[in-house]
C-alpha cells in the first residue's frame, strides 16, 4: 500500500554527525555554466566542505569544459568520456561516488547556499532515501519549472536530486536506453518497487540556468514532444503491468491525435515514435513487482493520463468531435487548453501526489 506522509521536522536535539556527500555533475558543452555551478557549490554552500567531494563527468564536450575543470578546480575529480551517452553518463560519476549521499546536478543547476544542509536534515527527519526539489528559472525567480511540468512525488526534475548511495548501488543509475528526458520517471518506478522512500521538498528551490519555457504550441511542434512521447511509451512497455502498459500507450496515442487536432498536425509524427518506444520497452521488459505501484502511475501520473480524464468524458468527446473538427479548421485555440474545470479537478483529486509542501511517498 502506498504510504503518503506529510514531512515534519523533528528538531535538532542530539543530532548525529552530518553525512558525507559526493556531488556528481554531468557536463556537455556548457563550460561557463559548469564554472558557475562549481563555484556556487564549492564556495557558496554552507555545508561543511570537509564532508563534500565533487566528481565531474565530461560527456565528450568539445568546448574545453574538461580543461577548465582541470585548470580552475584541481580539487574536483574529472572523468572524461569519449562518447556522449546522454544522461546515463551520470552513472560513471555515481560509480565513483564516495559519499554516503550523492547530489546529482546538471552542469547548469545549483542549490541555494543552505539547500544541501536543509535537504539532508529533512531526509533524516522523514527517513527518506531520495530528495527532490523545486526548480526555478534563472531569469525569473517566480517561474517554476517543477510547476510548469508537475513532478511532485511520482518523478522529479533531474537537474537536481539528492540520493543515498545505497539507492544507486541497488538500482545502478539511469537506463542507458534513454538518452535524455523521462529517465527520472523510469528510475522512480524502479526506486519505489525496491521499497525506497521519496521526499519531495519544494521549499528548497534549485536554480536552473535557463530562461522561462517556450509556449506549449512550440513544444508540440518541436522534437522534445516526440522524444518525450517515445520515452513515456518505452517506460510503460518496460515497467508497467500489462493492463496499465496497454492503457498508457493507448492514452499516449490518443493524446497525439488530440494535439494534432487542437494545435498542429505535426503532433501526428509522434504516433509511430510512440509505437517504436513501446516496442523497445517490451524488448527490455522487466515489470515492477508491485501491482499497486503500476496502477498508481497509470491513474495518477499526468503524462500517462487518458486525454478524456483531463477534458471531457469519452462519450461526450466522440459525440461532439465531428462538429469540433469543422469549426475553425479543427483548431481549438493556440494554447490547446481543455474546457475549464476538468484539468483542475484531475489535479485536485490527486493533490497528495503533487504536494506544494514537503511530503513523502513509499510503496
Amino acid at each position: 500500500m502506498a504510504e503518503l506522509t506529510q514531512a515534519q521536522p523533528r528538531g535538532e536535539e542530539r543530532t548525529p554527525a552530518w553525512p558525507s556527500v559526493t556531488i556528481v555533475l554531468l557536463v556537455y558543452n556548457r563550460r561557463d555554466e559548469l564554472r558557475t555551478t562549481l563555484q556556487t557549490m564549492l564556495f557558496g554552500c554552507d555545508y561543511d566542505s570537509e564532508l563534500i567531494d565533487v566528481v565531474v563527468v565530461d560527456n565528450a564536450s568539445d568546448d574545453g569544459s574538461g580543461e577548465m575543470v582541470e585548470r580552475e578546480f584541481p580539487q574536483v575529480r574529472l572523468i572524461r568520456r569519449d562518447v556522449n551517452c546522454g544522461v546515463s553518463g551520470f552513472n560513471d560519476g555515481f560509480a565513483a561516488a564516495r559519499g554516503e549521499w550523492v547530489l546529482a546536478l546538471d552542469d547548469d543547476c545549483y542549490l541555494p547556499a543552505d539547500g544541501l544542509r536543509r535537504a539532508l536534515q529533512a531526509a533524516r527527519d522523514s527517513r527518506a532515501d531520495l530528495v527532490s526539489f523545486g526548480v526555478r528559472a534563472l531569469d525569473d525567480p517566480d517561474y517554476r519549472f517543477d510547476q510548469r511540468y508537475k513532478t511532485g512525488l511520482l518523478t522529479f526534475w533531474g537537474c537536481s536530486v539528492l540520493m543515498r548511495r545505497e539507492v544507486l548501488d541497488r538500482l545502478r543509475g539511469y537506463d542507458p536506453e534513454i538518452f535524455v528526458w523521462a529517465n527520472e520517471l523510469e528510475f522512480m518506478l524502479r526506486f519505489f518497487d525496491a521499497g525506497f522512500r521519496h521526499l519531495h521538498l519544494p521549499e528548497v528551490v534549485a536554480v536552473h540556468m535557463k530562461v522561462t519555457g517556450a509556449p506549449w504550441t512550440d513544444y508540440i511542434v518541436g522534437p522534445a514532444y516526440r522524444i518525450n512521447t517515445r520515452h513515456f511509451a518505452y517506460v510503460a512497455g518496460k515497467l508497467l503491468r500489462p493492463r496499465h502498459a496497454v492503457g498508457t500507450v493507448i492514452a499516449l496515442l490518443a493524446a497525439n491525435v488530440r494535439d494534432a487536432w487542437r494545435v498542429s498536425p505535426v503532433a501526428l509524427k509522434a504516433v509511430p515514435v510512440a509505437v517504436r518506444g513501446f516496442v523497445n520497452g517490451l524488448r527490455h521488459r522487466d515489470p515492477v513487482a508491485n501491482h499497486e505501484l503500476s496502477a498508481v502511475y497509470r491513474r495518477n501520473f499526468h503524462s500517462f493520463a487518458s486525454p478524456w480524464w483531463l477534458s471531457r468524458p469519452l462519450p461526450e468527446f466522440l459525440r461532439t468531435l465531428p462538429r469540433e473538427l469543422t469549426r475553425n479548421g479543427g483548431r481549438r485555440g493556440a494554447n490547446g487548453s481543455s474546457p475549464p474545470g476538468r484539468r483542475e479537478q484531475y489535479y485536485t483529486e490527486r493533490a497528495p501526489y503533487y504536494p506544494s509542501t514537503a511530503q513523502t511517498l513509499k510503496f
